[in-house]
């Protein structure tokens, strides 16, 4: 060993460590900034079946459709629906896109959904008030994720008819 590359040798590790932090930043220096990328909905779930014998109805929220659980001896869903929000659904922000209810109103049950007659037309509802119906339909027959509604009105069926429940 030479005398004085010991001191020699610390100098360069000295010196390596200093640019360090600089080599590191340098190769950060090649990534590419992006745009947002948009990857469909955000997933939803539902945290809690609701309690047994209470009914589930479907009014719309500042982000969109929300499941509202009214407690108590469970009641027909659908003229509960077209009733709209109740006086503290509509204080939290809650309303209804569903026309005021005309004529009959029938719901029926079958193997691959429910069938949903209003006795008035449906042509003019909007797609906001279809999904109202076939999730709060949907939400009571509750046999199975892959069910869709179809909405009836004066013999011809909605614009989105059938159709499944997306909140």
């Amino acid at each position: 060993m030479r005398p004085g590359s010991t001191g020699l040798r610390g100098l360069r590790a000295l010196a390596a460590l200093a640019l360090l932090p600089v080599g590191l930043f340098a190769a950060g220096c090649g990534i590419q900034s992006t745009d947002v990328v948009a990857v469909g909905d955000p997933a939803t779930a539902q945290a809690m079946p609701p309690a047994q014998g209470a009914t589930v109805l479907y009014f719309v929220g500042a982000d969109g459709l929300l499941p509202v659980v009214r407690p108590g001896t469970p009641r027909p869903v659908l003229p509960l629906l077209f009733g709209g929000p109740d006086e503290d659904e509509r204080a939290a922000g809650l309303r209804s896109e569903l026309p005021p209810l005309r004529g009959a109103l029938k719901m029926a049950v079958e193997e691959g959904g429910v069938t949903v007659v209003l006795g008035q037309d449906v042509s003019g509802l909007t797609p906001l008030a279809q999904r109202q119906i076939a999730c709060t339909a949907l939400q009571m027959a509750a046999r199975g994720p892959r069910l869709k509604a179809t909405i009836l009105g004066n013999g011809s069926p909605s614009s989105l008819s059938p159709l499944a429940c997306s909140p």
